[in-house]
């Protein structure tokens, strides 16, 4: 066998790995729908640094303390495609602080019927 030979069979080994690569991905099933693009935040600027802000708990449960103001607005952002008892109990203390005022037309999922 040629050096040819050699190298065209690694190369039609790296192509078939590749597509069969790319048929999985197609194919793959996807457990939440894709958000529409977002514009460019007219407040980001180009040279500003912000620290990474890691959420305290990784969970949906609900927190044994309440949680603060900066707590409660990044559970809201972390959990806002689902209802989770972490979510309620930002939303209330959201709602308790004032930065929140629950639309009175609207049903929330977690609200309690009447």
């Amino acid at each position: 066998m040629g050096i040819w030979t050699t190298l065209s069979s690694i190369a039609a080994v790296f192509a078939g790995c590749g597509a069969a690569l790319l048929g999985v991905g197609c194919v793959w099933p996807t457990d939440r729908p894709r958000r529409p693009a977002r514009g460019h935040r007219a407040a980001c600027t180009r040279g500003t640094v912000r620290p990474i802000q890691w959420p305290e708990a990784w969970t949906c449960a609900t927190p044994a303390q309440p949680l603060t103001i900066t707590e409660a607005h990044r559970a809201m952002q972390l959990h806002r495609d689902h209802d989770c008892g972490r979510k309620r109990t930002a939303f209330t203390a959201l709602v308790a602080a004032g930065r929140i005022t629950p639309d009175s037309a609207r049903r929330h999922p977690w609200s309690n019927p009447s």
